[in-house]
């Protein structure tokens, strides 16, 4: 096998300047706005307060927003992958206003996205120039380009930014010749596909199936090779990664039937009202939308002319971009009338949750630029260094200036009307999406308006001296009778608890008939209660999981080191009692 890893990217190669200042250039326009209009508007924002705010109580990884729905509360955090706007959050917290972070956020992922790309097609190749076109091809994407700036979806745009980063390191452990170094390229394969995962509820989800195609033909070919090993451990990685990952991933499936999840396939969202013609893909006209970000048909074609050049000169080097073109042209298939067939509820689990086929166009043009960089490293295999840099840089350019320009810009939105506090939050009816998908089940509808008190009504019971942070509300409540009641102000949902500070007896909780918390007091007299939002029982199971996973992969990277010490402790005794005996002999 050739020495061919991710370790030959070593120094300060102008073509990765120039890829790094392509991505940031991209991202630039968005620098200059307040914030921008999408088709987000600004839910990003107001997770990130959201997340900074539980925060600063003290909360690490928060699973409750108490100020959506009016102060009502909403479980959006446990359902809605949080990567993008958590990371946004540590920042807020920190030091940053909120807009600010998720533009900070923004610029880690472009520059990611084109890094990622370089790095996957130079893992393939071995050859820069292939490297830079396939990452200026990546980066010049349309549909990449409009999850930023037309729909504002920070965290399919951080998903997109991912996935060549955990491909190419995913594909580095068939390619790498050394057995640790590949180990622990495994290691943060697994480690880096979780944090895919936790950017985006539906392409984590997907990536991770396009990913399980990508490791089983790699797989496949290191058992041909006789390194059945190695195959079985990068299946072992890619195991992992959902494992890593169950901290956020248990509690989102075990309690998705517990809030309004179902209307997010539904009308709009149904999957089966958003196919795309064949056009769409190629020219300017896209409907419901005023600029075609599915137009992506130049691009694969692009890269489908350079991959056919590839086999004709080189076919032995250039037969390697085969798959990743299947893939490529199968991938934007699934958004046309003629694959409705694979999202028939029914045929695969959750499939009707895409709700926008067209996503899949993200992996279709990141599989394309990788076939793209493939093709040109075998057609130019025995040409100057100079003319292969030249052909990149002019490949690029053209795709650059024919397929980013005309969607990189910035519609302004006024950041007078974006709630970016707490307190601005609760003085709106906010669900932080359009749908009311996130809502508890128990309660049929969200409120009519926000609320001014934490108590709504107190049958047999008064109260005083309430203090609520966030999540977490302490009060003194003086039941005049047995089985007084209070009702709060607060969304129902796994996860609250009740405990008595004092009292007569332990007080209960369950949820009235419009999903509101309801206190019970089983006998009068004066309790001091906190409720507060904790931690529901699949959130503690999937967080044991993910230790456990890291400990597993903490072992497999050990395996070599652990091996040799043992042998050593137990041979080196052997050999010096050995030793002596000979010598007394």
């Amino acid at each position: 096998m050739r020495h061919r890893t991710l370790s030959g990217l070593r120094g300060l190669d102008p073509r990765i300047v120039l890829v790094v200042a392509v991505a940031v250039g991209l991202w630039m326009p968005l620098a200059y706005a307040e914030w921008f209009w999408g088709h987000e508007k600004y839910s990003y924002i107001m997770r990130t307060v959201e997340w900074a705010t539980e925060m600063r109580r003290g909360l690490l990884y928060p699973r409750w927003c108490p100020d959506l729905y009016g102060g009502y509360g909403s479980p959006l955090f446990m359902f809605y992958a949080p990567l993008p706007y958590g990371a946004a959050g540590v920042l807020t917290a920190a030091f940053l206003e909120p807009a600010i972070a998720l533009k900070v956020v923004a610029l880690a992922m472009s520059v990611i996205s084109g890094l990622g790309m370089y790095a996957l097609v130079f893992g393939e190749t071995r050859q820069r120039d292939a490297a830079l076109l396939g990452a200026l091809a990546y980066l010049a994407a349309p549909y990449r380009i409009a999850d930023l700036f037309e729909r504002g979806d920070i965290g399919e745009f951080s998903s997109l930014a991912l996935l060549p980063v955990v491909i190419a390191l995913y594909r580095a452990i068939a390619l790498e010749v050394r057995p640790r170094r590949a180990r622990w390229f495994g290691a943060a394969a697994a480690v880096t596909h979780a944090m895919l995962i936790m950017t985006h509820p539906i392409l984590g989800f997907w990536s991770t199936i396009l990913l399980g195609i990508i490791v089983a033909a790699s797989a496949a070919g290191l058992v041909r090779a006789g390194l059945w090993r190695r195959a079985l451990f990068s299946i072992g990685a890619l195991a992992c990664a959902p494992g890593l990952a169950a901290v956020y991933v248990l509690p989102a499936m075990a309690y998705r039937a517990s809030a309004h999840t179902d209307i997010m396939a539904t009308g709009w969202s149904n999957p089966q009202h958003q196919w795309l013609l064949l056009g769409t893909l190629f020219f300017s006209d896209a409907q419901f939308f005023s600029v075609n970000f599915f137009k992506v048909g130049p691009l694969i074609v692009g890269a489908l002319l350079i991959v056919l050049t590839g086999l004709a000169l080189n076919f032995r080097k250039g037969r390697r971009a085969i798959g990743w073109m299947a893939l490529s042209v199968g991938l934007a298939a699934l958004t046309l009338p003629e694959g409705s067939w694979f999202w028939r509820p029914g045929l695969i689990p959750t499939a009707q949750f895409v709700q926008f086929p067209w996503r899949m166009l993200g992996p279709a043009v990141l599989t394309a630029s990788v076939a793209m960089g493939i093709g040109m490293a075998a057609a130019s295999e025995r040409w100057g260094d100079r003319l292969r840099n030249g052909i990149a840089v002019v490949c690029g350019a053209a795709l650059l200036f024919g397929c980013a320009w005309p969607l990189v810009a910035v519609r302004p939105l006024n950041a007078d009307g974006v709630p970016n506090t707490a307190d601005g939050l609760r003085q709106g009816l906010y669900a932080a999406m359009d749908e009311d998908g996130y809502l508890p089940r128990t309660a049929p509808t969200g409120p009519s308006s926000p609320r001014h008190e934490l108590v709504l009504d107190a049958d047999g019971a008064s109260v005083d001296d309430i203090v609520s942070d966030g999540s977490r509300h302490e009060m003194t409540v003086r039941a005049a009778r047995n089985d007084a009641t209070v009702v709060l102000a607060l969304h129902g949902f796994p996860g609250w608890a009740l405990e008595t500070n004092s009292g007569p007896r332990g007080g209960s909780m369950d949820v009235d008939a419009r999903g509101r918390l309801r206190l019970h007091l089983p006998v009068a007299g004066e309790y001091r209660l906190r409720v507060w939002y904790g931690s529901p029982p699949a959130e503690r199971v999937g967080a044991l999981l993910s230790a456990g996973f890291a400990l597993a992969l903490a072992l497999l990277l050990t395996q070599g080191s652990l091996r040799s010490w043992w042998r050593s402790r137990s041979r080196g005794p052997f050999r010096v009692r050995a030793g002596a005996a000979r010598s007394a002999a």
